[in-house]
């Protein structure tokens, strides 16, 4: 199957040593986004990857391409507009003190400026077979939602599998009502297949209730399922984070039209937490690829997206046997 995702190609700036920004001089570059991250996992697990978005033309826009061809993923549909590509800063946590993430030139980035107009969607559709939309396109401009719009319904109407994920941020929706927002997602969600989220999202974000006439731990499967019916849905997966005697820990959830299943709960020893989610949902995205039970994709997604946490930068690039291991001989922690 051949898979392809649309969103932002970023620029992250992260300061050395956990430093701040006012104690050092230098920050490691990387070029990252939803997109990447999801597309460079899944080429490493083997699968054909490509990406659609806009960067400026430009030395920068030529060295994200650049990156993205050494994550695997193919960039024949990477177009370019405008002068600006989206960045931010990562300034990593230690302790108590949590990751701050300070972004720049979101709404002015390539992507921000670009519509569907911009893109070639019917003809980039004919190459692929499964195309993931990230939510974040939903917040930034006009242009993006256009964009996420078009390519929805047009896969929708030439067959292909759409997936989704809410992605809410809420410092990119400052100026956007709660209305608004659920307008956005309402409109998105009828031409989607696969969708990632949580709870929240389904309560806060699409007003729906739990049904409190239930058994608590009947509530949220229930609200899953009435969400799944009324878009028609394939799949919806999100994870739970828990802290528990100071330690934290990840559970992953998947749901068909039928059951939900919780893998186990795994602990988290956090190195860099930024792009762990999409470590996830690139499990979850070859559990489907590949037909697998829910039982082993759910399984296989969250030991992914437990390791994704001890890997510098937002790209997840584990592989197949490094999952594998942590299933199968978890207590061996030196490989020779």
């Amino acid at each position: 199957m051949r898979i392809a995702a649309f969103g932002e190609i970023m620029m992250r700036l992260t300061p050395p040593e956990y430093l701040l920004l006012e104690q050092t001089k230098e920050v490691r570059l990387d070029f990252t986004g939803t997109g990447v991250n999801i597309l460079s996992n899944l080429a490493h697990f083997g699968h054909e990857t490509t990406m659609i978005t806009n960067l400026p033309d430009n030395r920068l826009g030529e060295a994200a391409k650049a990156s993205v061809r050494q994550l695997g993923i193919q960039d024949r549909w990477i177009g370019t507009k405008g002068n600006h590509i989206g960045s931010y800063f990562a300034e990593m946590g230690f302790g108590p003190r949590p990751t701050q993430v300070t972004y720049q030139n979101r709404r002015s980035s390539s992507f921000g400026v670009s519509d569907a107009s911009n893109y070639e969607f019917d003809r980039f559709l004919d190459e692929v077979d499964l195309v993931h939309i990230c939510g974040i396109s939903l917040s930034l401009t006009d242009a993006t939602r256009d964009a996420a719009f078009s390519l929805a319904e047009k896969a929708h109407k030439h067959g292909k599998k759409v997936c989704f994920d809410f992605n809410f941020r809420p410092s990119l929706n400052e100026e956007h009502s709660d209305t608004f927002m659920r307008e956005q997602y309402q409109k998105i969600l009828p031409y989607c297949d696969l969708v990632f989220g949580s709870q929240r999202d389904l309560t806060d974000l699409l007003g729906m209730t739990l049904d409190e006439t239930l058994e608590s731990t009947k509530q949220f499967d229930e609200l899953v399922h009435r969400f799944m019916k009324e878009y028609s849905l394939e799949l919806f997966a999100g994870t739970i984070r828990q802290t528990e005697k100071e330690k934290s820990y990840l559970t992953g959830f998947l749901c068909d039209a039928v059951s939900c299943v919780q893998a186990a709960p795994r602990e988290i020893i956090q190195l860099d937490r930024i792009g762990a989610g999409d470590g996830y949902a690139a499990g979850v995205l070859l559990g489907f690829i590949e037909k697998w039970s829910l039982s082993e994709t759910v399984e296989f997604a969250t030991v992914n997206g437990v390791l994704a946490h001890t890997i510098q930068g937002d790209v997840p690039l584990t592989t197949r046997k490094q999952v594998k291991h942590i299933i199968e001989q978890p207590t061996v922690n030196l490989i020779r």
